[in-house]
């Protein structure tokens, strides 16, 4: 396991905090780009074996994840709310930007096996919409401890499996906006349930992540893909007149561009 100066960690851990609460993007890409990804997963399952390495490792991390996380509910809950529209293109460009590195890092090219993949990704986006009354026409779920709880555990997927942006669940569930509201205000009962939520979550999928990213790399990242596109499909704004779309294009085209230079260093 590598050393690493702490004032570098804790600033990767904010990007990775922040990075991760965006719908579009991914805080596990952002491990991978930064290179820590699979010593995280290591230390993390080894925390107890060898304690003191391991958490030297990771608080650093943490402490970032956490600052970064705070620090960028504020920003995102005032673009939601002043720039809906042309923050979503950005964002959608930032997610399929992300594409390319997913299909390089499954190793192998795109056939009928690894469609059936992204095709099980994508239907696993298209049942979750069907649960959150999004086709059925049923309201948003309320917020609450029990949706706290849910959405924490939620983010926590985004975290672990690296190009699941869980955001975007978040916000065609209707939970994205309340929790970033419960970060800004500060709202402790319910950022307990969501942060012992995410780490269950966490604890529960680190094991199986690494063993499905060992063992079949091409398959996990294919329905990783399929799971991406149904989920940028699902939360598409709609189009805009002329002159404006071809601005949101443009931002879009500028997220896209933004995320390959992130994932550039984890070639």
């Amino acid at each position: 396991m590598r050393s690493r100066n702490i004032i570098q960690a804790v600033l990767e851990g904010a990007l990775i905090g922040a990075v991760g609460l965006i719908p579009g993007a991914s805080g596990g890409i952002l491990a991978v780009a930064f290179g820590i990804y699979h010593e995280a997963l290591e230390a993390i399952i080894g925390l107890f074996s060898d304690f003191k390495k391991n958490f030297s490792f990771l608080w650093p991390y943490g402490l970032g994840v956490a600052i970064g996380t705070f620090g960028c509910a504020f920003a995102l809950e005032w673009l939601l709310k002043n720039w809906n529209m042309p923050f979503m293109y950005l964002l959608i460009g930032m997610v399929l930007g992300g594409v390319p590195s997913i299909i390089k890092e499954a190793g192998k090219p795109f056939s009928l096996k690894y469609a059936v993949c992204s095709l099980l990704g994508a239907a696993l986006v298209a049942a979750i919409a069907i649960l959150d009354g999004k086709l059925t026409g049923r309201n948003p779920w309320e917020y609450n401890y029990l949706t706290a709880a849910l959405a924490g555990g939620i983010i926590s997927i985004g975290i672990v499996i690296p190009g699941i942006s869980t955001s975007f669940i978040l916000m065609f569930m209707g939970l994205y906006e309340p929790l970033l509201s419960s970060l800004t205000r500060l709202e402790v009962p319910y950022l307990i349930c969501a942060g012992c939520s995410a780490l269950v979550v966490g604890a529960l999928l680190i094991v199986f992540v690494r063993n499905m990213f060992r063992r079949h790399p091409a398959g996990a990242n294919y329905c990783v893909l399929g799971f991406l596109v149904g989920t940028t499909a699902l939360i598409f704004p709609g189009f805009a007149p002329f002159f404006t779309e071809l601005l949101y294009l443009m931002l879009a085209a500028a997220g896209f561009f933004l995320t390959i230079m992130l994932n550039r260093r984890a070639a």
